[in-house]
């Protein structure tokens, strides 16, 4: 079993190189600018007091990982978290992996916990641009997450869907 422990700042790099794999398999694949933006914000993860990044380790080798916030609100109360990206490299027995990944979520879920939050959310991808959607909902029901939030998107950029760009840019025309 992997040994879950907080990513330290010299790792960022490898945590990165699996961000990217993970959009890549998702066949979105990161531009440089991108990664680059991932790495310098993955460096801050080590020492910040609101986020963390844990990783899953075994035999020396980071295999996976998981990034959390801890948030308020500027006027209401209290504090939530956010389980933001989680990743395990593909290993046979999928049930390895799996477990991995749940170990991850559990680390997370503490340290949230430690910073006094009082909900915790994630979000997954769906529809026709998410295969893995089903084995998602899968893996939270499994833990025993309620999916009881959907939530909208606009960007401000997105190139290869001009539908979705004009969205944005008839917003921002406006604004």
């Amino acid at each position: 079993m992997a040994q879950i422990r907080p990513m330290e700042e010299h790792e960022a790099g490898r945590v990165r190189d699996l961000w990217l794999q993970m959009c890549a398999e998702a066949g979105t694949p990161l531009p440089e600018s991108s990664a680059q933006l991932i790495l310098a914000n993955l460096k801050q993860y080590a020492a910040h007091q609101l986020v963390r990044c844990f990783v899953a380790e075994e035999q020396g080798v980071i295999s996976g990982f998981v990034t959390c916030s801890i948030q308020g609100h500027p006027v209401m109360p209290g504090l939530s978290g956010e389980i933001e990206e989680l990743y395990v490299q593909p290993v046979e027995p999928d049930a390895h992996r799996l477990a991995n990944q749940a170990d991850l979520v559990k680390q997370a879920v503490a340290f949230m916990l430690a910073g006094g939050v009082g909900s915790i959310h994630t979000r997954i991808c769906t529809g026709k641009e998410c295969p893995e959607e089903e084995e998602l909902r899968v893996f939270w029901q499994l833990l025993g997450w309620e999916n009881d939030m959907t939530i909208y998107s606009i960007y401000s950029n997105v190139p290869g869907d001009p539908v979705l760009q004009r969205v944005w840019d008839e917003y921002q025309a406006n604004a």
